[in-house]
């Protein structure tokens, strides 16, 4: 999020981010960008302080105090004695209760930035945005937009005005850390309406950037999201390639390793797309402010630039975060986005 600050930081001096028409989230980013996009009222130096608050507080603590509350944990311990009474099944149909830490996630985010803000509500400069999560039953993007909801799966979701809180949570349930989100919705698919279980979680298990809505000649009858757009400004916030310092021989460490190399590839196949369609004419161009950005490579480095290896290890747990790192991630992010559409997109400022 202190990285996307400074991307947004940077898009708002040069002008750039009141011209901007579709938003496409992605796990954390979805809670910066959803609380852009859904705060109209307020001008972008209140956005920024409001920021920076929040990740000077963090959400751990206040994380917390939900799961603990003693009305949660009667509730657990009853659902529990009635699951095991009940031999609920694990297919489609009410799957008994639901309530977990991205619950948790869920009502902190409502309370701390959205309120009962849903997806329908007015947003700067009427902009389109879409929160990518996954569905892990069957193995889809599923993405909820200001316009409709669903994946080509299940189809549309039939009450798609979801809480701009809940989209946010469920994109931003990394899988390691956060439970995926259990519902069972009604959907409509092909003139037929149905109920379906979905389990929702972390957007970057399936699209890792983002970017497939915004892609060009997406079909709009297997897509419930497309745009055309002619330039795209992805920012991302991964580590980029591992020193390779920790040596994952146990459990979590593996899985955690592997996830992540998951993630670069599917990241890297991103980016290969958009290199083929910038050079066939069909994206008229894009540039990608990137957190692990190997300093060497770009084409006119700042010459205070924050180096990569300074910001590079720092955890994404949502813990308070000290005033000295949210300057140095969100200057990063300023100086990358920056410098790269000053090179290579001067024609849009």
């Amino acid at each position: 999020m202190a990285f996307h600050l400074g991307c947004l930081r940077a898009l708002h001096d040069l002008g750039l981010l009141r011209r901007v028409r579709v938003m496409s989230t992605i796990s954390g980013g979805s809670v910066i960008g959803a609380y852009f996009a859904y705060t109209p009222h307020l001008s972008f130096e209140q956005f920024d302080e409001a920021v920076c608050a929040l990740l000077g507080s963090g959400l751990q603590t206040r994380i917390a105090i939900e799961v603990l509350r003693p009305s949660r944990i009667l509730h657990s311990a009853a659902a529990i004695v009635a699951l095991a009474f009940l031999h609920k099944s694990n297919q489609d149909g009410d799957t008994g209760y639901k309530w977990s830490r991205t619950d948790a996630l869920h009502t902190v985010l409502q309370r701390q930035l959205f309120g009962q803000l849903r997806m329908s509500a007015p947003r700067r400069s009427d902009m389109d945005i879409v929160i990518g999560a996954c569905e892990l039953r069957r193995g889809t993007a599923f993405r909820f937009g200001n316009t409709r909801a669903g994946d080509w799966r299940h189809g549309e979701l039939i009450t798609w005005d979801v809480e701009v809180g809940f989209a946010a949570a469920a994109s931003a349930a990394y899988p390691l850390l956060l439970p995926a989100l259990d519902r069972v919705w009604r959907f409509r698919h092909k003139g037929t309406e149905q109920h379906h279980r979905v389990l929702l979680t972390d957007g970057g298990v399936y699209d890792n950037l983002g970017l497939q809505v915004l892609e060009p000649g997406r079909d709009s009858a297997f897509s419930l999201h497309t745009f055309q757009c002619d330039y795209l400004i992805a920012c991302n916030a991964g580590q980029g390639q591992s020193p390779g310092v920790v040596i994952p021989t146990t459990l979590i460490p593996r899985l955690s390793r592997s996830f992540e190399i998951v993630h670069r590839r599917v990241q890297d196949s991103a980016m290969a797309r958009l290199h083929a369609l910038r050079a066939t004419g069909a994206l008229k161009g894009f540039v990608l402010p990137y957190l692990g950005q190997i300093d060497g490579s770009l084409p006119i480095p700042p010459r205070d630039l924050v180096p990569r290896a300074e910001v590079i290890d720092y955890p994404t747990d949502f813990a308070p975060m000290p005033a000295a790192w949210i300057d140095r991630l969100s200057r990063r992010g300023e100086q990358l986005t920056r410098t790269l559409i000053e090179f290579y997109l001067p024609r849009i400022l």
